[in-house]
């Protein structure tokens, strides 16, 4: 189910509060964010790009999350009508939801990169200045939006179930959901491909649009997240700069590939704490194919993993090679970037 598309096809005021038109009123909305907003986000992102910003936060973006958070949704076995056996989720919690999908990287018009998930609030209240939402509205669609970032429990501060304009809706399963959802709009879709080929991306930002480039399919299912990656054997060799709270660091993409799926993981389990049991996902496994330039041939056997939780829970963040031992072969060497880097470079010399 496509929430969007179901939202769309609803013609019964009288399931909204007060029989107002929702459906009608995020028409008007997504309408004025597809032509005014998001292009402009785009284009502020381009122009931050020096910063290490990273991958498309246009209209394309905004589909993405919608589709994944659909996804998600859909584990459950939902309706937008009250059926036995289903999951029902009201059409005014879905405004709410798909309001906070528009709104969540609005933010970054008006505040930097850090602040931007905060900032999506301030807009709504200026974009809104005719007052088409009322005052609670726009204060939960901004909470909903703003928890999609941060480390801070955005989302264990929300309410597990408010009443709104007269009727229940579930802020943490909502914001959990658009958080989830964000995490995982993440492929080859987003990645400025073109200017990868001529080479003409900021150094700081490249490892984040190769990242992206390489993500091939994101797959949910039986409570397990699937990412397949396709990574061509020439962004293997070099390491790349990345700008880090430290200041900038060098990664072979390997690396960060690592990096980003295990953020993935934690992301599913912070989740995981507000969301029904059918769509707690536990375990995030990983396949990653690496490919010739010249033929499109295998330069060895795929990479894989699987990050689950194991043991007692600990504090400390773990290493991946602790949490993950096939990524160790039985001589005790590392499949970590530099052996991946003269595994590629050996390969090309025999070529």
């Amino acid at each position: 189910m496509n929430i969007e598309e179901e939202f769309l096809k609803i013609t019964d005021k009288s399931v909204f509060p007060h029989e107002k038109d929702y459906v009608g009123i995020y028409k008007t909305f997504k309408n004025a964010f597809d032509k005014d907003v998001h292009p402009e986000i785009k284009t502020k992102i381009l122009e931050i790009e020096k910063s290490g910003y990273y991958n498309d936060h246009g209209v394309d973006h905004i589909k993405m999350v919608i589709d994944r958070v659909s996804k998600i949704i859909s584990c459950l076995n939902p309706t937008l009508n009250p059926e036995p056996n289903k999951f029902f989720i009201s059409p005014y919690e879905v405004f709410i939801l798909l309001m906070a999908i528009q709104l969540h990287d609005t933010g970054h018009l008006i505040g930097s990169r850090a602040e931007h998930a905060k900032k999506g609030k301030e807009l709504l209240a200026k974009f809104d200045a005719g007052n088409v939402l009322n005052t609670s509205e726009k204060l939960v669609i901004g909470n909903i939006a703003r928890a999609h970032g941060g480390q801070d429990d955005p989302i264990g501060k929300l309410q597990n179930s408010d009443s709104l304009s007269h009727q229940k809706i579930r802020p943490q399963f909502l914001a959990a959901s658009l958080r989830l959802g964000d995490e995982l709009a993440e492929d080859l879709t987003r990645a400025s491909k073109f200017l990868i080929e001529i080479d003409s991306l900021e150094a700081t930002s490249k490892i984040f649009h190769l990242y992206s480039a390489s993500l091939d399919s994101v797959d949910l299912s039986e409570r397990e997240i699937q990412l397949s990656f396709y990574v061509m054997d020439k962004f293997l060799v070099d390491k790349y700069p990345k700008q880090t709270k430290s200041g900038t660091v060098e990664e072979f993409l390997l690396t960060e590939i690592y990096k980003r799926t295990q953020k993935t993981f934690l992301e599913a389990l912070y989740c995981g704490r507000f969301l029904p049991e059918e769509c707690r996902f536990n375990k995030v496994r990983v396949k990653i194919n690496l490919v010739t330039s010249s033929d499109h041939d295998q330069v060895t056997s795929p990479i894989a993993y699987e990050l689950k939780e194991n043991g007692y829970p600990v504090l400390e963040k773990s290493d991946i090679f602790d949490v993950c031992k096939s990524l160790t072969m039985y001589d005790g060497q590392q499949i970590d970037g530099d052996y991946i880097s003269n595994l590629v470079k050996s390969k090309m010399k025999l070529s």
